[in-house]
Parts: C-alpha cells; structure tokens; sequence
C-alpha cells in the first residue's frame, strides 16, 4: 500500500509538528539485521535499539509554490520539479475574490499564478497540481507484467481493493507481492519523470511513512503516466528526463515507506480534467491471454520471446 497520490495540497496558515516515527533496529537468532515500526515481542530487550526519525528540509521533489512580496505587490509562483507538463491550481477561500486559477506549466518550469493588487495582504489559499496534460486521451489497455525475474508473483491487491485501492486516484491500483530485490521493468516505452531513492525502511505505524517510499514515475506518449512504488533503497536504475524501452530495467522492489511488507505498488494514472484518476489496465502473459488484476492472480514475466 502507498500514500503517494501526485495530487499536492498546500494550505497558507496551516503549521504542524515535526512527524516522528519510532524505528526498531534488532537481529534475529541468526544474527540477521531487520528495521520495523512494531516492537519485537520476542527478542531480548538488550538487543533491540530504537532510532527516531524526524523529517528534516525537504527537497524540491514535488510542485511548490512560492509567495513573496517586492515591496508593493505579492507574487505567487508555482514551482514544476518534474520532467512532465503538469497543471497547477491556486484556490482563495477567504472570499475577498478570485475563486480559482489554473495554469499549465512546462517540464522542470516555474510560473506565476497570481500577482496581487497594491498593498495587498497575504491570503489563505489553497495549491495544488496534476501531471499530464487535461487534453490528452489514455489509450494504455494492455501493458507488460511490470517485473522480470522468471517466476510467477502473486496479486496481493487488484482493483478496487479494500485496504488502500477503494477510491480514486488509486481504485484500479495493483500491489504485487515479490521477493526484495526483483527486478522492476518498465511496462511501456517512455520517459522518467521522477525517481526517489534516499529511504530504507518501511511501517504503517504514522503518517510519518506516507511520503518515505522510493519510487520512478515515467510518463508515455498517450499522457498517462506509471508509477513503480515501495523499491530498495540504492536500486533505482534511471534519472529524470531519461528515455526508456517497455521491459527496461529501472530499478528493484523493495519494502519502503507506507508498506505492509515487501510488494511493488503499481497503477497507471492520468490527468482526467484537472483530476488524478487511476485507469484500467490489463497485463500480458506469455502465450496466454491477457490478465486483469485481481487479488490471488498470479502472474508471470513477459519478454515478448
């Protein structure tokens, strides 16, 4: 399960805590290493070591946007980290006008939404964006098996499913369940749009997770875009702005951020009118017909030979 929507949500005024999450670091009888965020029941106190972890400054991975004043007026530019056209919004609700604004930006762009009247003060707003291009048409249907070790991976979630694909935008999401260190491939030819690789454990325990998982995002000619969550820290094999081939390598599953245990969350998304919707997929097999993701499907690799 991920908490990784690409729909961003700023709110003026709206201040919280550092998220904590406690970590517990402890070896097993044979002296093998593991992190999780539930105490250990069955190991001896001495050996279990607890770390706490903080969020510290965060990176320009996701749209921003950026209010400043020179002096007389107030400008509100909107920040685009990806390699994709992305659509962002500005909304004011404190009813003094200007409802909202929408404006697309290039890849890897900034832009001004909004630029206030003289001597205006700073208002409560709220910001957010969109990948893909409103206009564009999902024509993805069949897709290849979105891993290449040759052994067949269970479904632990299809479609619609109860723990975490029950709403948009992630209702026709897919949770495979695979070994650590598979290989991920990409499922269609197309360019990264992003990656992240810097996060090494995994837990349900705090919203502290939601945005911990390591994951490549890579866009396609039809404007929908893939999303490859929850990989091994280290693995991710490609950069944003790189150009990739359908069964390309582009990194290794992994059991990271908001996760139950090792698994590659999967979906194909789209920019559906100024929404981020999941769309229906269908994966292909080798010499059989094609799979629709269901819970307790299993699935094997398909290289096309």
């Amino acid at each position: 399960m991920m908490k990784l929507n690409l729909v961003f949500v700023f709110a003026l005024c709206c201040c919280s805590s550092s998220l904590l999450a406690e970590i517990y670091k402890y070896k097993d009888a044979s002296g093998k290493w593991f992190f999780s965020d539930k105490k250990p029941e069955k190991i001896a106190p001495v050996n279990v070591e607890k770390i706490k972890y903080a969020n510290t400054k965060k990176k320009f991975t996701r749209p921003s946007l950026d209010v400043k004043s020179d002096g007389k007026y107030l400008i509100y530019k909107a920040r685009n980290p990806f390699h994709a056209l992305i659509q962002c919004f500005l909304q004011f609700d404190d009813g003094l006008g200007v409802k909202r604004i929408s404006k697309m930006l290039e890849a890897e762009s900034t832009k001004i939404l909004y630029e206030s009247q003289a001597n205006e003060k700073k208002r409560t707003y709220v910001f957010w964006c969109v990948i893909g291009d409103p206009k564009s048409q999902p024509l993805t249907k069949l897709v290849l098996p979105p891993f290449l070790d040759f052994k067949p991976m269970r479904i632990s979630q299809g479609f619609k499913g109860r723990f975490s694909h029950h709403s948009q935008p992630n209702i026709y999401a897919v949770d495979i369940g695979m070994p650590v260190s598979t290989k991920i491939v990409a499922v269609k030819n197309g360019v990264v749009i992003s990656t992240k690789d810097d996060y090494a454990v995994a837990g349900v325990s705090s919203p502290f997770f939601f945005d911990k998982a390591n994951y490549v995002d890579i866009m396609h000619d039809d404007g929908t875009y893939a999303i490859y969550a929850h990989l091994l820290l280290g693995s991710v094999k490609v950069k944003k702005g790189q150009m990739v081939e359908a069964g390309q390598v582009i990194g290794l599953s992994g059991n990271t951020g908001y996760s139950t245990g090792p698994h590659l969350h999967f979906a194909i998304k789209h920019n559906a009118n100024g929404r981020t919707e999941s769309i229906p997929f269908k994966f292909s097999q080798p010499n059989k017909k094609p799979i629709t993701p269901k819970r307790g499907v299993w699935l094997l690799p398909d290289t096309g030979s």
